[in-house]
């Protein structure tokens, strides 16, 4: 009978045990998937600036009387637009337009924050914001 009492409290420790594991574990898992989505969510701001870039660079080597600077900042704002990012914060540089025979670059800075982990950033004294710079190179048609 003494067997089976040592038996049964000893299971109990043993769940004790894993719960206490995993308690432990939580806290790691959680902040890997949170990183994960923040990355990725990074990733698909990057991808959509470089996106209104190249727009915003096809649209200034088009040999068309009728595109100017300002026909290019719309091309690129239409995309950054239509992926909910605010176009009024982007620095957008044009260069090389209506240079015959050369090249047009448009650049696109723009700032970001994490939104998931902004408090743990902090905690660690690293930043949770910074610039996405992306650039795209197109030869004048003309």
């Amino acid at each position: 009978m003494v067997v089976k009492v040592w038996h049964r409290s000893w299971k109990k420790r043993r769940r004790g045990q894993a719960l206490v594991e995993f308690a432990l574990v939580v806290p790691l898992l959680l902040l890997l998937v949170l990183g994960v989505v923040e990355f990725g969510r990074a990733w698909n701001v990057y991808q959509t600036l470089t996106d209104a870039a190249r727009n915003g660079a096809r649209t200034a080597v088009l040999a068309r009387t009728s595109i100017t600077v300002d026909t290019v900042a719309l091309a690129a704002n239409t995309i950054m637009k239509s992926a909910g990012l605010d176009t009024a914060s982007a620095v957008k540089t044009l260069t090389g337009f209506g240079l015959s025979g050369g090249q047009s670059t448009m650049t696109i800075s723009y700032p970001y924050t994490m939104q998931w982990i902004t408090g743990l950033m902090g905690w660690t004294g690293a930043q949770a914001s910074f610039n996405m710079n992306t650039s795209v190179t197109f030869r004048n048609e003309y």
